[in-house]
């Protein structure tokens, strides 16, 4: 099993300038949740020419992201693509003294999270899905009380569960029998910290702070649902 924070990500600015437009996102999410894919099919997935699709994916395999996938072409003339083992992941140290690169950065993520909406808004809207995947799908959100270190432990924790799953869809993909009830699933994790009130005031005297859902008098920290 590969190990999430040994697998290269992106270390130089320009290559995190390469994919900061909202296009090769797209790009990128359509070809990582097709598996493989020729570059009309991603085309079309994000609704523009081919010609442009081509254009932008070329960029996203020089600095890294993509690589050719010729095994799957049926005559010399299809162009397929897949993944690189380079993942759209660093360190927040990587670019601290490089504020270009911050900003950047920072418009990457949410460019990202908002096509991981578009996502979650298109299966909502999918009335095609039986009740089985309906009720296996989830959305769960929570807030809780943790350190830094908790936070990190936390995610470590729960990219192992991801791992875990990841391993079996590889052997899947190379070969392994594969249930005919299989899809391609997307699975979404944010964790961070949210301003909270004015922490200046002393807590559990009857201040405007015991507002803070943390000193409810239910004691309930955690929301969560389910799609």
């Amino acid at each position: 099993m590969s190990d999430w924070k040994t697998t290269k990500g992106v270390e130089s600015v320009t290559a995190l300038k390469a994919f900061a437009h909202p296009l090769r996102i797209r790009l990128y999410y359509a070809l990582r949740n097709a598996r493989a894919a020729t570059v009309s099919y991603l085309a079309n997935s994000v609704e523009i020419p081919i010609a442009q699709a081509s254009y932008h994916l070329r960029q996203l395999s020089r600095h890294g992201f993509i690589e050719p996938a010729p095994q799957y072409a049926r005559d010399a003339r299809e162009r397929w693509w897949q993944l690189s083992s380079q993942r759209l992941r660093w360190d927040a140290s990587t670019f601290l003294d490089e504020p270009e690169a911050t900003s950047v950065a920072t418009m990457i993520k949410n460019s990202t999270v908002r096509e991981q909406y578009r996502l979650i808004q298109e299966f909502n809207e999918n009335n095609e899905w039986d009740i089985g995947w309906l009720d296996a799908a989830y959305m769960v959100d929570a807030a809780v009380d943790l350190t830094r270190a908790e936070v990190a432990e936390m995610h470590k924790e729960l990219m192992a569960v991801v791992e875990r799953y990841t391993a079996l869809s590889r052997l899947r993909a190379a070969g392994q029998p594969m249930p005919p009830e299989v899809e391609r699933v997307m699975v979404i994790m944010h964790g961070f910290p949210v301003q909270r009130p004015d922490s200046t005031a002393e807590k559990g005297d009857g201040s405007a702070s015991d507002s803070w859902a943390g000193n409810s008098p239910t004691g309930d920290k955690t929301a969560g649902g389910r799609s």
